[in-house]
């Protein structure tokens, strides 16, 4: 619970500035009030600190937190001099007002006997905010651990890549522009589809920026069918759009629909189900030795999304 000393200093603070420095209601300090709450250690600090200099700046108020108070007028200084010196006090006393409001009780008792906003988020700054080179080691960690999984799409994780390299660049780490570039194509190191592409951008001595890259890569996943999109869509063909084969005694094959009754007779001839695999010739790639279903081109253009699959897995058998 909050002591005494605490509600007075409250209550005089605000009083002392609720005639003419109080927040309007339509302000973006006042909105901030009313949503963030600094928590007691500080673990939100990042997100609380961006919103509130978003909001300070867009109440004209910024100044009041990131630079000292000005000196106190002497006794010569003319009416219009401590006119302004009053009027920075009242302003500085409602924004220090919204930062107490703002933040856990604990934090409140710690920043009582803080005279001003600047000395209120100075002490707060410097309590939760990480050092320039700690923020600058974490991030040039995960911008060289940073991989690319399976099943991720390769938008998200170049963006974010980007992003560290910019967190870099703002604390004065400029990383090579073809360094950034071999270090995001690396990246996609664990996913197959994307060795061609690695190979083909190397080989042709590609020049690209990161957000040209970024497009790129965007592009050869849908035509390789490893976005999102297009998984669905192989899957409903897969799943949905499977055809089984039924064979009678004696008979064509029968094309069955699921369940359902017979439809039609199979257009496939029953002899491409005959003869010798080592002799004939695969009607896919042109080779010898195997038959298409057997065909290891056709298996990985199929589940590359390249080629939908014409020839069922499995032949059941009539009861």
């Amino acid at each position: 619970m909050l002591n005494l000393s605490f509600i007075s200093f409250v209550v005089i603070t605000m009083a002392s500035t609720s005639e003419t420095a109080t927040i309007a209601r339509d302000s973006w300090l006042r909105s901030f009030m009313d949503k963030y709450v600094l928590s007691a250690d500080g673990s939100n600090f990042k997100d609380w600190e961006e919103q509130l200099r978003l909001a300070a700046a867009g109440d004209g108020k910024l100044r009041y937190l990131v630079d000292p108070s000005p000196p106190s007028p002497n006794t010569r200084a003319t009416a219009d001099v401590r006119d302004a010196f009053s009027n920075y006090q009242k302003e500085s006393a409602a924004v220090k007002n919204v930062l107490f409001f703002s933040m856990h009780p604990a934090l409140q008792r710690q920043c009582v006997k803080f005279r001003d906003a600047h000395e209120v988020f100075s002490r707060l700054s410097t309590m939760f905010s990480q050092a320039p080179r700690i923020i600058q080691y974490d991030t040039a960690v995960r911008f060289f651990e940073a991989n690319l999984n399976d099943g991720q799409p390769v938008s998200s994780h170049v963006l974010k890549l980007i992003e560290y390299v910019e967190t870099l660049e703002g604390l004065g780490c400029k990383i090579p522009d073809e360094l950034v570039v071999d270090r995001v194509l690396h990246s996609l190191s664990h996913v197959k589809g994307f060795t061609q592409f690695r190979v083909n951008y190397n080989m042709t001595n590609m020049r690209k920026s990161l957000h040209e890259l970024h497009s790129l890569l965007v592009q050869a996943e849908k035509d390789m069918g490893l976005s999102g999109s297009t998984r669905k869509d192989v899957l409903a063909i897969n799943v949905k759009g499977k055809k089984q084969f039924k064979r009678n005694a004696g008979k064509k094959p029968i094309q069955v629909e699921g369940k359902g009754k017979a439809i039609a007779n199979c257009s496939t001839k029953p002899k491409l189900l005959k003869g010798n695999p080592l002799k004939d010739t695969c009607n896919y790639c042109n080779n010898k030795g195997h038959w298409r279903r057997n065909c290891t081109k056709y298996l990985d253009d199929i589940k590359a999304g390249i080629v939908k699959p014409t020839w069922p897995k499995k032949h059941k058998k009539a009861k």
